[in-house]
């Protein structure tokens, strides 16, 4: 179960006295502080709830929110952002009697307020009134979300297919909020009738991985000149060659695997079911796999290996070695 799926089970009503949202993703942290606020109805005119960057906000008035008794009101919601000493963050806004008085309305809260804390960093253990927190609050902790809960979430989230939500966090690289931009992109870009997966390939700009893969297939065209020509452009967008080595790597030893389960007979379903592999990519790398010889992909594979090693030992310039490397894939026959 996500952080998500625990939030999602809270209401207005069954909000806990205390709820702390804390974290390094940023992402995650305001997409869990954008649902809170939508479930409990913040609104920042009405007067029996209180919101206050720390960072910004007299800490004093903030406390006092605290300790006031609600007058619009049978409850009152006060949320706090950015309260640095409760991380390991090397910044602060309260001083220490400040914090002394907030953890003292821990001690003894009101029953009538309810309070929201929102923490962008790690929480500092070490701290008693961190350790108190822990022991009262609903801790929601912003971690990066696993593959399959990542697909789940922007699955129920979208209502998309699984298969294209898996192929926009596969051009997304993984990154959370830039899965939810592509989302909204892609839906856009449809205009109302059911998104395909053309759509996604259409209307989601490249990753890094589709222009490897694009590189990949270059190479094995033979078409040397715009391989050389796509690795120019990506280094000159700030990608760095090992990098690049490393996942064209990958491309080839993922050809290989391909290459020896259809020997075994493998259908595509077992295919994607063994290599947990998006279907719409997988079309495009089983034809590749078939014309080319164990041998080919083998030898390619020992000769990337070799030419990062080469590099990473500093026996030639890194430049000339991935330009080495494309002329040489070219070759073998």
């Amino acid at each position: 179960m996500t952080v998500f799926d625990t939030l999602s089970q809270l209401s207005a009503d069954t909000l806990p006295q205390f709820v702390m949202i804390s974290g390094e993703d940023d992402d995650i942290i305001s997409a869990l502080k954008l649902q809170l606020m939508a479930k409990v109805n913040f609104d920042p005119s009405d007067l029996s709830q209180a919101y206050f960057d720390l960072s910004e906000a007299d800490p004093d008035l903030a406390l006092e929110e605290l300790e006031s008794l609600p007058f619009f009101g049978d409850e009152m919601l006060v949320v706090f952002e950015n309260v640095w000493e409760l991380t390991t963050v090397k910044k602060s806004v309260l001083t220490e009697n400040q914090l002394l008085r907030f953890e003292q309305l821990l001690d003894n809260p009101l029953a009538s307020t309810r309070l929201v804390i929102i923490c962008h960093g790690k929480l500092d253990g070490k701290r008693r009134i961190v350790k108190k927190l822990k022991q009262i609050a609903l801790h929601l902790e912003a971690t990066p979300l696993k593959p399959n809960e990542l697909s789940q979430y922007f699955v129920n989230k979208s209502s998309l297919q699984p298969a294209i939500v898996n192929l926009i966090i596969e051009k997304s690289n993984s990154h959370f909020a830039t899965v939810g931009q592509n989302i909204a992109l892609v839906t856009t870009y449809a205009d109302g009738r059911q998104v395909t997966l053309e759509d996604v390939e259409k209307a989601v700009p490249k990753s890094l991985a589709d222009n490897i893969f694009d590189l990949t297939d270059l190479i094995l065209k033979g078409k040397i000149t715009d391989a050389r020509s796509l690795v120019t452009d990506l280094v000159l967008q700030g990608e760095d060659e090992i990098k690049l080595l490393a996942i064209l790597t990958n491309n080839f030893r993922l050809y290989y695997q391909i290459k020896l389960l259809l020997d075994k007979q493998y259908t595509e379903r077992q295919l994607i079911d063994f290599l947990k592999i998006n279907p719409y990519r997988l079309k495009f790398l089983v034809t590749p796999a078939r014309s080319r010889s164990k041998e080919f992909l083998a030898a390619a594979m020992r000769y990337l290996i070799d030419t990062d090693f080469k590099i990473k030992s500093g026996q030639a310039d890194k430049k000339f070695l991935m330009d080495m490397a494309l002329i040489r894939l070219s070759g073998i026959s």
